[in-house]
């Protein structure tokens, strides 16, 4: 590992949440950027896009990034898998932020959660993300509380910032929301991919990568979507 990685496990192991700056170039992320907005052009406020691996094959050097997997090696041992075929996620100007939240497969284990992570998530930052145009906001150490979070209000939470080309990487057990975009003309558009131990089971909760976009992904990937291709046949 880089000493910018070690840096950033730390950040993981105490904080619930890191962020690396520069391991896309900007001029890719601008592109990804543009075609998912081409997709979703019919969507306002907060609109997600599932299975975007199937609309937009040019996210796959993201989902392998040496630095990721590295990281997420760390954390989850081998062999781990992603299991979410990516999804899109544009906050527009105006769109509210979200309510806090743990990740699954949290809600379907007992209390009080592992200290280990379940689910190693990730947002690559197409635009940027500030406090103003809707950054993940987090609140830092929760992952350790092992519960999920309160309904009342909870005082500490940060938002996630970063230069478009960043990473967010966070524990599933950290709470988190989308922020507000309290913007009047800035989007801000994340890449958001996930990825578990092999002793989690993947649900039917996400869109399948279909078989013709998985046979032209590189054979690292392939690997790591194991679990979310669709059936032969």
């Amino acid at each position: 590992m880089s000493a910018a990685e070690e840096v950033a496990c730390r950040q993981l192991e105490t904080q619930g949440y890191t962020v690396l700056e520069g391991l896309l170039e900007e001029e890719e992320a601008a592109r990804l950027d543009a075609r998912a907005r081409e997709l979703m052009a019919d969507r306002s406020g907060y609109a997600k896009l599932e299975g975007a691996l199937n609309f937009i094959p040019a996210l796959a050097p993201l989902c392998m990034h040496p630095a990721v997997l590295r990281i997420a090696g760390r954390f989850l041992g081998a062999p781990f898998y992603l299991v979410n075929n990516v999804c899109m996620m544009w906050c527009q100007p105006g769109a509210p932020g979200g309510r806090l939240h743990a990740d699954w497969p949290l809600g379907d284990v007992p209390r009080p959660y592992p200290p280990w992570p379940l689910l190693l998530q990730t947002m690559w930052m197409l635009t940027d993300f500030t406090a103003e145009n809707g950054a993940t906001r987090l609140v830092p150490g929760t992952h350790r509380s092992g519960q999920p979070p309160p309904s009342t209000p909870v005082e500490g939470e940060v938002a996630a910032t970063g230069r478009r080309g960043a990473v967010l990487i966070w524990h599933g057990a950290t709470w988190h929301r989308n922020g507000p975009n309290t913007t009047p003309d800035q989007h801000r558009m994340g890449a958001n991919a996930a990825y578990i131990p092999r002793f989690v089971h993947r649900p039917e909760l996400w869109p399948r990568v279909r078989r013709e976009i998985y046979q032209r992904l590189p054979e690292p990937l392939q690997k790591l979507l194991e679990r979310s291709v669709e059936p032969v046949g």
